[in-house]
């Protein structure tokens, strides 16, 4: 299983989109479907997610849907992670195995520990980026690809 799978690829595209509306404005669950091409039932799980880690807030009423909960600098991508893979370790098995024989112990070891540095780096990225570097970089690619010609 890829770790960045659709859910968290669409989870991701949401909240970016969310965080390039102003920020005084909720937006609907169906246009952000509609600018991000998500099925409108698995971004509402998404959405749903997001809104019990206190990524994105609901708004109720004419004018409603939702917006982010706190500033795109403040969210990091692991905070996405966290939220929609639903655990705290996105890489490390949260099961403890209890091998039989000596040499299946020494190799849970290492497997496990090659999982911990990876478990370490991936979160170190994660919880580095932040979904405002996201939106800029995005907005970069865009500037980039005004300037191209059309092919």
């Amino acid at each position: 299983m890829s770790f960045f799978n659709s859910k968290l690829r669409y989870a991701l595209c949401a909240a970016a989109d969310l965080a390039t509306q102003p920020s005084d404005e909720a937006c609907q669950s169906r246009e952000i479907a509609a600018r991000q091409e998500i099925p409108g039932p698995y971004l509402d799980q998404i959405l749903a997610s997001l809104k019990s880690a206190g990524i994105v807030r609901s708004v109720r009423g004419a004018g409603g849907g939702y917006a982010l909960a706190r500033p795109a600098e403040k969210i990091t991508m692991g905070d996405i992670a966290r939220a929609v893979l639903r655990e705290d370790k996105l890489v490390t098995s949260q099961q403890e195995v209890r091998p039989n024989d000596y040499d299946t112990v020494s190799m849970i070891w290492v497997v496990r520990e090659l999982e911990e540095k990876a478990e370490a780096l991936l979160n170190s990225e994660l919880n580095a980026t932040t979904l405002a570097d996201i939106v800029s970089r995005k907005q970069s690619v865009n500037d980039s690809l005004s300037f191209m010609p059309s092919i």
